[in-house]
Protein backbone atom coordinates (compact mmCIF):
# COMPACT_ATOMS: atom_id res chain seq x y z
CA UNK A 1 0.00 0.00 0.00
CA UNK A 2 2.79 2.80 0.69
CA UNK A 3 4.48 1.27 -2.83
CA UNK A 4 0.94 2.31 -3.87
CA UNK A 5 0.94 6.16 -2.61
CA UNK A 6 4.52 6.75 -3.38
CA UNK A 7 4.09 5.96 -7.02
CA UNK A 8 0.84 7.78 -7.29
CA UNK A 9 2.49 10.32 -5.13
CA UNK A 10 5.64 10.36 -7.82
CA UNK A 11 2.99 10.17 -11.04
CA UNK A 12 0.69 13.41 -9.94
CA UNK A 13 4.01 15.03 -8.88
CA UNK A 14 4.60 14.52 -12.67
CA UNK A 15 1.75 15.50 -14.19
CA UNK A 16 1.22 18.78 -12.31
CA UNK A 17 4.62 19.52 -13.15
CA UNK A 18 4.03 18.45 -16.74
CA UNK A 19 1.12 20.91 -16.96
CA UNK A 20 3.20 23.58 -15.63
CA UNK A 21 5.62 23.48 -17.91
CA UNK A 22 3.29 22.95 -20.89
CA UNK A 23 0.73 25.48 -19.72
CA UNK A 24 -0.30 27.92 -22.80
CA UNK A 25 1.11 31.71 -21.49
CA UNK A 26 -2.06 33.13 -23.34
CA UNK A 27 -4.17 31.92 -20.41
CA UNK A 28 -1.95 33.97 -18.00
CA UNK A 29 -1.84 36.58 -20.42
CA UNK A 30 -5.93 36.61 -20.43
CA UNK A 31 -6.49 36.69 -16.56
CA UNK A 32 -3.55 39.90 -16.47
CA UNK A 33 -5.72 43.79 -16.42
CA UNK A 34 -3.74 45.75 -18.49
CA UNK A 35 -3.93 49.93 -17.56
CA UNK A 36 -5.52 51.21 -20.44
CA UNK A 37 -2.24 52.74 -22.43
CA UNK A 38 -0.59 48.89 -22.56
CA UNK A 39 -1.79 46.75 -25.59
CA UNK A 40 -0.45 42.88 -25.67
CA UNK A 41 -1.08 41.36 -29.02
CA UNK A 42 -0.08 37.64 -30.43
CA UNK A 43 0.54 35.79 -27.30
CA UNK A 44 1.62 32.43 -27.89
CA UNK A 45 4.19 29.27 -26.27
CA UNK A 46 4.31 28.14 -22.16
CA UNK A 47 4.38 30.44 -19.20
CA UNK A 48 7.92 29.00 -19.26
CA UNK A 49 8.64 29.84 -22.57
CA UNK A 50 7.00 32.29 -24.04
CA UNK A 51 6.88 34.58 -26.88
CA UNK A 52 4.71 37.83 -27.95
CA UNK A 53 4.41 39.41 -31.28
CA UNK A 54 4.16 42.71 -29.98
CA UNK A 55 3.57 45.08 -27.19
CA UNK A 56 1.66 49.05 -27.33
CA UNK A 57 2.72 50.76 -24.57
CA UNK A 58 1.27 54.51 -25.66
CA UNK A 59 1.01 53.84 -29.07
CA UNK A 60 4.99 53.09 -29.08
CA UNK A 61 5.64 49.41 -30.31
CA UNK A 62 7.95 46.73 -28.93
CA UNK A 63 8.07 43.62 -31.26
CA UNK A 64 9.33 40.10 -30.98
CA UNK A 65 9.31 39.40 -27.58
CA UNK A 66 10.34 36.49 -25.78
CA UNK A 67 10.72 34.99 -22.06
CA UNK A 68 12.18 32.40 -20.54
CA UNK A 69 11.42 31.47 -16.40
CA UNK A 70 14.02 29.90 -14.47
CA UNK A 71 12.64 27.10 -12.71
CA UNK A 72 14.57 26.94 -10.30
CA UNK A 73 14.29 30.59 -9.39
CA UNK A 74 10.68 29.49 -7.95
CA UNK A 75 12.54 27.72 -4.99
CA UNK A 76 13.58 30.89 -3.94
CA UNK A 77 10.37 32.57 -3.89
CA UNK A 78 11.57 35.18 -6.40
CA UNK A 79 10.99 33.93 -9.82
CA UNK A 80 13.59 34.97 -12.65
CA UNK A 81 12.66 35.64 -16.32
CA UNK A 82 15.04 36.29 -19.10
CA UNK A 83 13.48 39.35 -21.71
CA UNK A 84 14.96 39.99 -25.32
CA UNK A 85 12.71 42.12 -27.82
CA UNK A 86 13.27 43.67 -30.75
CA UNK A 87 15.83 42.64 -33.71
CA UNK A 88 18.08 45.07 -35.40
CA UNK A 89 16.09 44.47 -39.12
CA UNK A 90 13.26 45.43 -37.47
CA UNK A 91 11.59 49.21 -36.42
CA UNK A 92 11.12 50.02 -32.72
CA UNK A 93 13.91 49.05 -29.52
CA UNK A 94 15.59 45.98 -29.41
CA UNK A 95 17.51 44.73 -26.13
CA UNK A 96 17.32 41.97 -23.35
CA UNK A 97 17.05 42.32 -19.60
CA UNK A 98 16.57 40.12 -16.82
CA UNK A 99 13.76 40.38 -14.26
CA UNK A 100 13.39 39.20 -11.09
CA UNK A 101 10.20 39.55 -8.74
CA UNK A 102 9.12 39.07 -5.30
CA UNK A 103 6.58 40.78 -2.94
CA UNK A 104 8.54 43.15 -2.14
CA UNK A 105 10.39 44.19 -5.03
CA UNK A 106 10.99 43.91 -8.79
CA UNK A 107 15.12 43.51 -9.60
CA UNK A 108 15.78 44.47 -13.23
CA UNK A 109 19.91 43.25 -14.41
CA UNK A 110 21.67 43.00 -17.33
CA UNK A 111 19.54 45.67 -18.98
CA UNK A 112 20.61 46.61 -22.75
CA UNK A 113 18.37 48.48 -24.56
CA UNK A 114 18.80 50.42 -28.65
CA UNK A 115 16.53 52.64 -29.58
CA UNK A 116 16.03 54.95 -32.39
CA UNK A 117 17.02 58.91 -31.37
CA UNK A 118 14.00 60.02 -33.96
CA UNK A 119 11.78 57.32 -32.31
CA UNK A 120 12.26 59.24 -28.97
CA UNK A 121 12.41 62.68 -30.54
CA UNK A 122 8.53 62.10 -31.88
CA UNK A 123 7.45 61.93 -28.31
CA UNK A 124 9.38 65.40 -27.53
CA UNK A 125 7.46 68.84 -27.76
CA UNK A 126 9.72 70.65 -29.16
CA UNK A 127 9.78 74.50 -30.32
CA UNK A 128 10.72 73.29 -34.30
CA UNK A 129 10.45 70.77 -35.95
CA UNK A 130 13.26 68.03 -35.49
CA UNK A 131 14.49 64.67 -37.28
CA UNK A 132 16.96 63.21 -34.56
CA UNK A 133 19.88 61.20 -35.82
CA UNK A 134 21.78 58.24 -34.22
CA UNK A 135 20.53 55.55 -31.84
CA UNK A 136 20.14 55.75 -28.24
CA UNK A 137 21.87 52.97 -26.00
CA UNK A 138 20.66 52.20 -22.28
CA UNK A 139 23.01 49.74 -20.52
CA UNK A 140 21.71 49.09 -16.55
CA UNK A 141 23.88 47.05 -14.31
CA UNK A 142 20.81 47.30 -12.07
CA UNK A 143 17.34 48.43 -10.59
CA UNK A 144 15.24 47.85 -8.01
CA UNK A 145 11.60 48.87 -7.47
CA UNK A 146 9.99 48.15 -4.29
CA UNK A 147 6.15 47.67 -4.59
CA UNK A 148 5.63 47.78 -1.03
CA UNK A 149 2.64 50.58 -0.88
CA UNK A 150 3.41 51.64 -3.55
CA UNK A 151 6.25 51.56 -6.64
CA UNK A 152 9.35 53.59 -5.68
CA UNK A 153 13.18 53.86 -6.96
CA UNK A 154 15.40 52.29 -4.20
CA UNK A 155 18.40 52.01 -6.32
CA UNK A 156 19.92 52.23 -9.87
CA UNK A 157 23.08 52.31 -11.59
CA UNK A 158 23.53 52.26 -15.51
CA UNK A 159 24.43 55.35 -17.74
CA UNK A 160 22.48 55.81 -21.49
CA UNK A 161 24.62 57.56 -24.44
CA UNK A 162 23.43 59.22 -27.59
CA UNK A 163 25.94 57.63 -30.70
CA UNK A 164 26.63 60.00 -33.30
CA UNK A 165 24.42 62.36 -32.46
CA UNK A 166 22.81 65.00 -34.57
CA UNK A 167 19.80 66.17 -36.03
CA UNK A 168 17.89 68.23 -39.26
CA UNK A 169 16.40 71.43 -38.55
CA UNK A 170 15.46 74.46 -40.24
CA UNK A 171 17.00 71.87 -43.69
CA UNK A 172 19.92 71.79 -41.33
CA UNK A 173 22.03 68.80 -40.81
CA UNK A 174 23.79 69.46 -37.01
CA UNK A 175 25.93 67.46 -35.40
CA UNK A 176 25.64 67.35 -31.77
CA UNK A 177 28.41 65.25 -30.89
CA UNK A 178 28.70 62.74 -28.41
CA UNK A 179 25.86 63.00 -25.66
CA UNK A 180 25.48 60.41 -22.25
CA UNK A 181 23.54 60.87 -18.52
CA UNK A 182 24.28 58.78 -15.69
CA UNK A 183 21.30 56.73 -14.25
CA UNK A 184 20.19 56.76 -10.44
CA UNK A 185 17.61 57.01 -8.21
CA UNK A 186 16.17 59.90 -6.12
CA UNK A 187 13.29 60.08 -3.75
CA UNK A 188 11.89 57.24 -5.10
CA UNK A 189 12.12 58.40 -8.87
CA UNK A 190 14.31 57.65 -11.91
CA UNK A 191 16.52 60.10 -12.43
CA UNK A 192 18.58 60.81 -15.53
CA UNK A 193 21.69 63.19 -15.38
CA UNK A 194 23.31 64.74 -18.93
CA UNK A 195 27.39 64.26 -18.35
CA UNK A 196 27.69 68.08 -18.74
CA UNK A 197 31.44 68.05 -20.54
CA UNK A 198 29.33 68.12 -24.06
CA UNK A 199 29.11 70.65 -27.20
CA UNK A 200 26.29 71.85 -26.58
CA UNK A 201 26.87 73.24 -22.61
CA UNK A 202 24.09 71.13 -21.72
CA UNK A 203 23.38 70.51 -18.34
CA UNK A 204 19.59 68.62 -17.69
CA UNK A 205 18.11 66.42 -15.59
CA UNK A 206 15.27 64.13 -16.50
CA UNK A 207 12.76 62.46 -14.36
CA UNK A 208 10.31 59.56 -14.19
CA UNK A 209 7.78 59.79 -11.26
CA UNK A 210 6.66 56.43 -9.87
CA UNK A 211 4.39 55.53 -9.76
CA UNK A 212 2.82 57.93 -11.50
CA UNK A 213 5.24 57.22 -14.74
CA UNK A 214 4.99 61.19 -15.31
CA UNK A 215 8.48 62.42 -16.91
CA UNK A 216 9.21 65.95 -16.71
CA UNK A 217 13.24 67.88 -16.83
CA UNK A 218 14.84 70.89 -16.02
CA UNK A 219 18.02 72.22 -17.00
CA UNK A 220 20.16 74.62 -18.98
CA UNK A 221 21.95 75.11 -22.36
CA UNK A 222 24.85 77.57 -22.41
CA UNK A 223 26.55 77.78 -25.93
CA UNK A 224 30.35 77.72 -25.68
CA UNK A 225 32.94 77.89 -28.23
CA UNK A 226 32.14 74.41 -29.62
CA UNK A 227 28.60 75.35 -29.59
CA UNK A 228 27.07 74.18 -33.82
CA UNK A 229 26.86 77.44 -35.08
CA UNK A 230 23.47 76.09 -37.15
CA UNK A 231 21.99 76.13 -33.82
CA UNK A 232 22.76 79.59 -32.86
CA UNK A 233 19.37 80.96 -34.91
CA UNK A 234 17.40 78.57 -33.14
CA UNK A 235 18.09 80.23 -29.75
CA UNK A 236 15.43 82.67 -29.88
CA UNK A 237 12.72 80.40 -29.94
CA UNK A 238 13.98 79.08 -26.07
CA UNK A 239 13.54 82.88 -24.72
CA UNK A 240 15.61 85.09 -23.25
CA UNK A 241 19.47 83.94 -21.81
CA UNK A 242 20.05 85.02 -18.32
CA UNK A 243 23.10 86.81 -16.93
CA UNK A 244 25.06 83.49 -16.74
CA UNK A 245 24.56 83.42 -20.79
CA UNK A 246 22.20 80.23 -20.22
CA UNK A 247 19.04 79.26 -21.54
CA UNK A 248 16.55 77.81 -19.54
CA UNK A 249 15.18 73.98 -20.52
CA UNK A 250 12.18 72.71 -19.22
CA UNK A 251 9.02 70.15 -19.79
Amino acid sequence: MKKWFAFSAIFLSSYIAFLLVNAPLVLMANNIELPRNIAVQGVSGSIWQGKIASVIINGNEIKQIKTNVSFWSLFSLSPSIEVTFGDAMLAGPEGKFTLKASTEQLALTEVEVFISANDIAKQLSLPVPVTAQGNVELFLESMVITTIDKLSCSQAKGDVTWLRAGAIALEENIKLGKLSAGISCADGNLLAMVNPNNDLGLSFDGVLALPSQKVSGQGYLKPGAKFPAQLKSVLSFLGRADNQGRYRLRF
